[in-house]
């Protein structure tokens, strides 16, 4: 029997709850999209200190509800 190994590297105080963000990119760096349409979509893991750490970025909302989906059902 194999062991499942993690394709995402998660934060050790990971608390189950991961983040959606919709974002922008420029010569400046990437934000968060929030009067504009996004260009991708982040995807964040929530700590028990309360931060957010980035996990993936994707091209589609749908692709980022789906990893979110995955990374809750690895718990």
């Amino acid at each position: 029997m194999s062991i499942p190994q993690a394709i995402f590297e998660m934060p050790a105080t990971w608390t189950g709850m991961v983040q959606i963000r919709g974002c922008t990119s420029d010569e400046n760096g990437v934000e968060e999209s929030v009067d504009c349409e996004a260009e991708f979509f982040g995807v964040y893991a929530q700590t028990a200190e309360g931060l957010h750490m980035w996990v993936e970025d994707c091209d589609t909302r749908d692709q980022a509800n789906d990893l979110a989906k995955y990374l809750k059902s690895t718990i």
